[in-house]
C-alpha cells in the first residue's frame, strides 16, 4: 500500500510540475524513435556537437530547464491557434513578444537555419539541436497547438485508473498535463518499454514517406484538429478512467510515432545540406 502512495504522490507532482510539455517520457520516446532513423551525415553531425556516444535522448528535456532561464523562450513550446479556426494563421498565432518570444512553428525554423550551418559557432548549433529535437516533440502533442482553456491546462480533470502501470489511486490533474505524462506514464513503466513498443507496433505498420511528408505547419494544423476533438471529448464527469485511456492510445501512439520519424527527416534533411537557410516551413 505504501508503495501505491509513493507512486500516486509521484504522479501528482509531475503532472502539476510539467503541465507546459510532453514529460521526459515522450519527450525521450520521440528522441530515441529518431536516433534510431538518422543517417550517417546526421549521425555525425549529432556526434560532433554532443559528443561521441550521446544520444538525443538524453538533451531531449534540456529545453524545459533552458525556459526558466530565457524567458524569451517561452512562447516556442507551443502556438495558440484558436479553437474555432481550422489552420494555423502566422499574423494571428506567432505574434512576436520583446519578453517571451513568438511561437513554436517559428522558433522550430530558426533552429533548423543553425543546427547545420557551418559558419555558426558549436555553441549556437549544439544549442539549436538541443531545441530543436525538444520542439519537435511539442508540435506532436496535441494540446500544445491551441490556444483554449490554455492549451487544456484550465481544464481540471481527475485521473482514475485500475489497470495499466505505476499505481492505480485517483489524482487529480488538468486535461494538458494528463496527455504529456499520465497516459503515458499509464501504458508502460519507462519509456524505453514505451518505445519499443512503437517499433512493434505502430511504427512497424507506418508509411514513413507519408508520415514525414508536409511541413511543420501541416504538423501543427494536424496536432490542432486533434487538440480540439480531445478538448470536446472531455467526459462531463471530467473523470479520465480506464476507457478513456484505452480510446486514446491509438491517437498517443500516433502522435508519438509520428513525431520521431519526422524530427529525423528534418535532422537528416538539415545535415545534408549543411546550409545557414532552409526552405519556407512557417
Amino acid at each position: 500500500m505504501l508503495r501505491r502512495i509513493s507512486l500516486a504522490a509521484a504522479f501528482l507532482v509531475i503532472a502539476s510540475n510539467l503541465a507546459l510539455a510532453w514529460g521526459p517520457s515522450g519527450h525521450a520516446i520521440i528522441a530515441e524513435i529518431a536516433q534510431r532513423r538518422l543517417g550517417a551525415e546526421a549521425l555525425k553531425g549529432v556526434s560532433d556537437l554532443l559528443g561521441p556516444g550521446a544520444s538525443l535522448a538524453s538533451i531531449a528535456n534540456w529545453a524545459d530547464d533552458e525556459r526558466v532561464q530565457d524567458k524569451v523562450a517561452t512562447k516556442w513550446h507551443f502556438v495558440d491557434i484558436p479553437g474555432t479556426a481550422t489552420a494555423y494563421d502566422a499574423s494571428r498565432d506567432c505574434i512576436p513578444d520583446a519578453a517571451l518570444g513568438d511561437c513554436l512553428i517559428a522558433a522550430i525554423n530558426r533552429q533548423l537555419a543553425v543546427v547545420a550551418c557551418p559558419t555558426q559557432p558549436v555553441d549556437a548549433r549544439q544549442r539549436a539541436l538541443k531545441f530543436l529535437v525538444h520542439l519537435v516533440g511539442d508540435l506532436h502533442q496535441p494540446l500544445h497547438a491551441i490556444g483554449d482553456a490554455g492549451g487544456g491546462n484550465g481544464i481540471a480533470v481527475t485521473i482514475v485508473t485500475q489497470e495499466g502501470v505505476n499505481g492505480d489511486l485517483p489524482f487529480n490533474s488538468n486535461l494538458h498535463s494528463a496527455w504529456d505524462v499520465a497516459l503515458i506514464e499509464k501504458t508502460a513503466w519507462s519509456w524505453g518499454t514505451y518505445e519499443e513498443r512503437l517499433e512493434d507496433g505502430w511504427l512497424k505498420a507506418a508509411d514513413v514517406p507519408a508520415v514525414t511528408a508536409g511541413t511543420t505547419i501541416d504538423w501543427a494544423n494536424e496536432s490542432h484538429r486533434l487538440a480540439v476533438a480531445i478538448i470536446k471529448s472531455v467526459p462531463p464527469n471530467t473523470v479520465l478512467d480506464d476507457a478513456y485511456r484505452k480510446a486514446n492510445l491509438p491517437i498517443l501512439d500516433e502522435q508519438l510515432g509520428r513525431g520521431g520519424p519526422r524530427l529525423a527527416k528534418l535532422l537528416n534533411d538539415a545535415f545534408a545540406a549543411a546550409q545557414c537557410k532552409i526552405g519556407k516551413q512557417g
